[in-house]
């Protein structure tokens, strides 16, 4: 789809310029679920039998969260050069266990900020990350 419908390049590869990341992220949801339907399954079996993951197995892994942390960059509206800091628990024992790890590291990485920047720092961006106004870094 980005390349056929959207067909928008730069430096780095598909741009998506003309379509835009939502409205691709949108049909590209939609053609999944009719996909799903058109075999009569559950959208995540529909999705795994578009993966090189061994099909014939019964067992599912629920992928690792990714958390983002900081927000900086044009979403961050802050002094912060990167646009996103996240975390991926990969050390976790289960998907569970990750969201416990990653909530932790959330809530302390709040206590640090509000303690070295104040209480200002710990407003969240729009992507849920914290955006502390510091423009000489974290």
């Amino acid at each position: 789809m980005v390349e056929k419908l959207d067909g928008t390049q730069n430096e780095y590869g598909w741009s998506k310029h003309k379509l835009g990341a939502n409205a691709i992220l949108a049909v590209s949801l939609a053609v999944a679920r009719a996909g799903a339907a058109s075999k009569n399954v559950p959208l995540y079996q529909h999705l795994r039998s578009l993966t090189k993951i061994n099909t014939n197995s019964t067992k599912y892994v629920l992928p690792c969260p990714s958390l983002n942390v900081i927000n900086g960059g044009k979403h961050g509206g802050n002094g912060i050069a990167m646009q996103e800091f996240m975390i991926l628990p990969t050390g976790a024992k289960n998907f569970s266990h990750a969201m416990q790890v990653g909530t932790e590291v959330y809530h302390n990485l709040m206590k640090i900020i509000k303690k070295k920047h104040g209480l200002n720092a710990t407003n969240v961006g729009d992507e849920g990350g914290f955006a502390p106004n510091v423009p000489d870094g974290i």
